[in-house]
């Protein structure tokens, strides 16, 4: 019989040191890594490969969960607690969010080499070599299952280090509710007391957005214009003047950024307000919570606490895929906890009402518009309104969608038009041909879908007219070279892309170039540039279109969606492998992509990046608005 060997790090112990086999006979599978011998398994890239199967099984199985009944109840229906709408459609396991969840990747990873492992009776061992307890324990219950032996050999040494935030993780999930609860009302809270919406003549629209991230140059003068809506302000000021009054709500969706403190970005808000020209009203959700909805909520939220601990022992057990051996209860119930006992939970159940009571005030309205990404709070708020018979509902693709992005893809029954189930947009509505596809291909029904213009990305529309020369010069044959440096929102990413690009430096590969480090706005760079020593390297700031110049060599970050704006521009193009995550990248479909892990890809990188190609719609460039403008402007 064959075994095979899981070796969890780069740092793995030699099996055949370990092990006294025959190496013909033995199988080596690389947990982590994704350059490995011609002889050997990546599982990151044969989940990869097998990734919308999985996603489609997982997708599932978060809606036949909540489907599940329990002692004569639904999981959905035990777990509503004070409102119709159900907290597990606004958990994290539903919710699928690759960073949110991290619990997804290693589970993905499980599930690809449980299929790899069907139909090959000849393998009768799996020897997991390093790694964590929780994987040696969810593999030795596999094989117990599937008749296999099971060997954990761990060498691992490794000791914790006590930190402030390892004593907050540890404390029940209750207690940690409760001083995030008080910080809340501290920080937060305090500063945003129950506001009422401003009475309006003639009907209304609300668009819900993330804030800030907004144009502060405009900002300062009291004029509103967000990063995510960009030329959707203009369409929206020019049927304002045309009607003679404003017509839009705006409701911010707090999120911590250094454009500025919450201070600072209520004094804009309280600015957009005094000069009126850009929305009848601009509020933050915080601001339809009442001291008697904080206690509600609070009621809610305990008896939910209560809910979930007594289902737990009867629904762990529902915790794998439909003909899966693989239970992941073990990987989960950290989720579980958080979703229905800590903070999240109470965050929620806040928000659930905050957004009732928002659109009682609204009352009929023109439509309802937020970025799409699949959120529980999309969910709350188009619950809401459709509760309410307040008018149409859309979502908008605002950046890209990655396949790897589970969020965006659920399981098709929840179209059907099932009032039980997570509450859907009226429209989903795709930024361009890549979305469309990948939403048709994931059963999105064509009535459900439409396409409207790219708004983030409009200003690529003269790239895109003007011919790009595929041949242009490479840029390390340039008298100086420049390279750009992406780097991510996340910071694992922006980590491990520094950490190789100053290994690269120091190894001279990047002697004789110009260097830009362009840092995400949410991430500044300066944690990172220790040891940093190039005569000709500097911090970019401002917008990404400045630095898009030609002949200039692209190095991004994995998940950036800014190296898609550099594909369509024309420039060579050079993306970060994923590291111990799901490859997030925008271009990951492109098969000439060069990608990077290492000095030797760098090397690479230098001497062979070129432009890539990409459809011509791959996104809808339209500056008049074509399609926007059908959907949300009433003609005369």
């Amino acid at each position: 019989m064959k075994n095979l060997f899981l070796l969890m790090s780069a740092n793995s112990p030699s099996p055949l040191k370990a092990q006294q086999h025959d190496q013909d006979e033995d199988i080596y599978m690389h947990w982590d890594q994704w350059d490995v011998p011609e002889t050997h398994y990546s599982l990151p890239a044969l989940m990869h490969q097998d990734l919308t199967r999985i996603r489609r099984e997982h997708a599932a199985w978060a809606y036949e969960l909540g489907k599940t009944t329990i002692d004569g109840k639904r999981v959905d229906q035990w777990l509503c607690q004070g409102a119709e709408l159900s907290m597990w459609w606004c958990s994290l396991l539903y919710e699928r969010h690759p960073k949110m969840t991290p619990f997804l990747y290693p589970l993905f990873k499980l599930l690809t080499l449980e299929h790899f492992l069907a139909g090959k009776e000849t393998i009768g061992k799996i020897v997991q070599l390093g790694g964590e307890e929780t994987i040696a324990g969810i593999l030795r219950d596999f094989c117990t299952k599937t008749g296999k032996d099971f060997v954990w050999e761990n060498s691992s040494s490794t000791k914790k280090t006590i930190t402030l935030s390892a004593v907050y993780r540890g404390l029940p999930a209750l207690i940690r509710a409760a001083v995030r609860f008080f910080d809340w009302l501290i920080r937060v809270k305090r500063l945003l007391p129950r506001r009422r919406l401003r009475k309006a003549e003639g009907e209304t629209a609300t668009i819900a957005t993330y804030f800030p991230n907004i144009d502060l140059e405009m900002a300062k003068s009291g004029r509103f214009r967000s990063r995510y809506w960009e030329k959707l302000h203009e369409l929206l000021n020019e049927e304002a003047e045309r009607l003679g009054r404003h017509f839009v709500r705006w409701l911010f969706i707090r999120f911590p950024s250094p454009q500025g403190s919450l201070k600072d970005c209520i004094r804009y808000r309280d600015a957009f307000d005094a000069q009126k020209k850009d929305g009848i009203s601009f509020h933050y959700l915080e601001e339809f919570l009442s001291f008697r909805d904080l206690l509600k909520s609070l009621r809610d939220f305990l008896a939910l606490s209560f809910t979930s601990r007594r289902l737990e022992k009867k629904i762990f057990p529902h915790f794998h895929l439909t003909n899966s051996h693989i239970d992941f209860a073990p990987l989960a119930k950290a989720d579980w906890i958080e979703s229905f006992r800590g903070w999240r939970s109470l965050e929620r159940t806040m928000q659930r009402r905050a957004f009732m009571n928002f659109v009682q005030e609204c009352g009929p309205s023109r439509f309802t518009l937020f970025p799409l990404e699949n959120c529980p709070w999309e969910r709350m708020l188009t619950f809401a309104v459709h509760k309410a018979h307040n008018g149409p509902v859309y979502g908008a693709q605002h950046s890209t969608l990655r396949p790897s992005d589970l969020r965006y893809f659920d399981d098709p029954r929840i179209f059907q038009g099932n009032q039980d189930g997570p509450p859907v947009p009226d429209k989903i509505l795709g930024n361009g041909r890549s979305a469309c596809e990948q939403w048709r291909n994931a059963l999105v029904p064509p009535e459900l879908l439409g396409k409207v213009e790219a708004l983030r990305y409009l200003y690529l529309e003269t790239a895109q007219k003007e011919e790009v020369q595929q041949t242009s010069i490479s840029p390390a044959r340039c008298e100086r070279p420049r390279l750009l440096l992406l780097t991510s929102f996340f910071r694992d990413e922006t980590a491990e892309h520094m950490r190789l690009f100053l290994k690269a430096s120091q190894a001279g590969l990047l002697d004789g170039y110009t260097i830009i480090l362009k840092p995400h706005p949410y991430l500044p760079l300066a944690p990172y540039l220790t040891g940093l020593n190039h005569p000709h390297c500097t911090i970019g700031e401002g917008k990404i279109e400045d630095y898009l110049i030609q002949g200039t060599l692209v190095w991004a970050s994995n998940s950036t969606s800014a190296a898609l704006e550099a594909a369509i521009n024309g420039l060579a193009v050079a993306v970060m492998r994923p590291t111990g995550d799901f490859d997030l990248s925008p271009l990951q479909s492109c098969k000439d992509l060069l990608r990077t892990g290492s000095l030797k890809d760098v090397a690479l990188m230098l001497e062979k990046a070129a432009p890539l190609t990409l459809p011509a719609d791959y996104l809808l460039l339209d500056n008049t608005l074509t399609s926007w403008r059908k959907l949300l402007i009433k003609t005369r």
